[in-house]
This record gives C-alpha cells, structure tokens and sequence, in this order.
C-alpha cells in the first residue's frame, strides 16, 4: 500500500512538473517573440537552461513549439514586407504619373505659347528671329 501511495505521488508530482514545465516554456517563447535583440540573447540563454532541464520528451515538446512560434513570426514578417514592397511600388508608380502629366502640361502649355505667338517661333534653319533675339 506505502508503495501504491508513493508511486501515485512521484506520478502527480511528475505530471505537475511537467504541466509547470510547459507554462513556463510557453511564457519564455512568448516573451522571446517580443524581446529586444539584447534581450533575445538572455532569454534564448534562459530557455536553454530551462530546456536542458526538461525530459527528452519535454525537450522535444517544447523546440518543436518554439519552431512553430517562430515560423509563424517569420510568416508575419515576410506578409509586411510584402505589404511594404506593394506600396513603395505603387508609390513610385503615382510619382511618374506624376510627373508624365506635369510634362504633358510643359508641353501643352509651351504648344499653346507658340500657336499664340507665331512671330516667337524659334527657326530651325539658324536665322535669327525675335525669339532668338530676347
């Protein structure tokens, strides 16, 4: 019976320390994904210890779940990078359209002088006129 009892208590309390164990690693991936890179290293250092600690089933639990958080991290990362490439294209794209109307404007503006004020023309053969002359 002493034995039943001891075997069911070293059962709970393992099942307790495992059950700890894996609050912990989850608050310790938690707490990586927002680090600063100067505190990624201390807590990268600390999960360390935390994992040398764990059983080889644990240990595996918890790279497994420490992948798999920051795989979901790098997804988030590469989608705003994405979303920033868009607009910086599309920005660009708005400022050359831009620009190509305001030439468009130049070039009107410049055609309409020139039909207004035919005595202004510059000749292509050299000659001075009054343009050339101002």
């Amino acid at each position: 019976m002493k034995t039943l009892k001891l075997s069911v208590t070293l059962m709970l309390l393992g099942s307790l320390s495992f059950l700890l164990a894996e609050v912990d690693v989850d608050a310790q991936i938690e707490a990586l994904k927002t680090a600063t890179p100067q505190e990624r290293v201390r807590l990268m250092n600390e999960f360390k210890t935390t994992l040398s600690t764990l059983s080889q089933e644990e240990r595996e639990a918890a790279i497994e779940e420490f992948r798999s958080s920051m795989d979901a991290e790098d997804q988030q990362i590469q989608a705003r990078d994405r979303v920033r490439e868009r607009v910086r294209v599309n920005q660009m794209d708005e400022v050359g359209e831009r620009q190509e109307a305001q030439r468009m404007n130049q070039n009107q503006v410049g055609s309409q002088y020139i039909q207004e004020n035919p005595s202004v023309t510059p000749d292509i053969s050299g000659t001075p006129n009054k343009f050339m002359n101002k």
